[in-house]
């Protein structure tokens, strides 16, 4: 019983009479015993008090099982939310990249474009050059071979044609070289600042996208947070309201039992006064020699609460 053993406790230095009828003088004290605890279960008020405990134990009960309940969803909302993130961010990486795939082959085919046509217009401006070479040195060489073949020449003759055949071939050699590499600066001129901006527009739309696709991930992110934050202030003010049910139930059962124990101690007092005892104990004690007055007690108790 709530405060039961430290109102018992109290009841003996309560219920210490001496001289309870001054009119009245004995040799020997007489010394009473009241069963407090059958007393009060005996109490017209009792199961009042029983339901009331058994009200603040349901009380109790429910609001740890609430605890607990709100505890384990918190922590399956928040494993599902690291579930949810991780399979979002994995399908928005995917798409991220499926995208810039797209993205880098239509670059890639608008580059092909750019060099093709690039390098039409080069050899146009380079092929009068060209062939100029050409027709420099084509009837040349035509006519050093046709003399190799078909003109009979001593080996000194014959040798001194190979070398000028190959010294022709050698300069216009050189010179379609140099105009093959004056062909590639004239492409790299044209074409290296489009790859440039090429690269930097795949950047720009990839950041576009990043910013995107990041955005989309963050928003349901927030709205997860904002709900888990405010779940622990929900599950408070939940407990609140059941910690006042609590308290207002306790402090029932409190003045309830408080009630009781005042009854039981008013009618010891009365028969103490009216039967001369001068003390009263609220349990037997050993080698103690006590009239037990619970029955009387609790009789009256049951008569005043009629």
């Amino acid at each position: 019983m709530n405060k039961l053993g430290t109102t018992c406790a109290m009841l003996a230095a309560a219920l210490l009479i001496s001289a309870c009828n001054p009119g009245v003088h004995s040799v020997q004290e007489k010394i009473a015993v009241v069963n407090w605890e059958q007393a009060v279960s005996a109490h017209p008020d009792y199961s009042r008090l029983q339901q009331g405990e058994k009200i603040l134990a349901d009380l109790v009960s429910k609001r740890k099982a609430q605890e607990n309940l709100a505890k384990a969803q918190l922590s399956s909302l928040n494993k599902l939310r690291g579930l949810r993130q991780l399979s979002q961010q994995s399908f928005l990486t995917a798409d991220f990249n499926t995208q810039m795939v797209n993205l880098r082959e239509r670059e890639n085919m608008k580059t092909q474009k750019f060099i093709a046509a690039a390098e039409v217009e080069v050899d146009a401006e380079l092929g009068p050059r060209k062939k100029e070479i050409e027709d420099s040195y084509q009837l040349r060489i035509f006519n050093l071979r046709a003399v190799l073949e078909s003109v009979q020449m001593k080996p000194l003759e014959r040798k001194a044609v190979e070398q000028e055949l190959a010294s022709a071939q050698r300069e216009r050699g050189s010179r379609i070289h140099a105009l093959q590499a004056e062909r590639k600066a004239m492409l790299d001129a044209r074409v290296q600042p489009y790859l440039a901006a090429s690269q930097q527009r795949l950047a720009d739309e990839g950041a576009k996208l990043h910013a995107k696709l990041a955005s989309e991930l963050q928003a349901p992110d927030e709205r997860d947070k904002e709900m888990l934050s405010a779940a622990p202030q929900a599950l408070n003010n939940a407990l609140s309201i059941m910690d006042r049910e609590i308290d207002k139930q306790q402090e029932k059962n409190e003045q309830l039992q408080k009630q009781i124990n005042s009854d039981i101690e008013s009618q010891a007092v009365r028969l103490a006064h009216e039967r001369g005892y001068s003390i009263v104990f609220n349990k037997f004690k050993v080698n103690l020699k006590a009239d037990d007055i619970t029955d009387t007690v609790i009789q009256a108790l049951k008569k005043d609460k009629k």
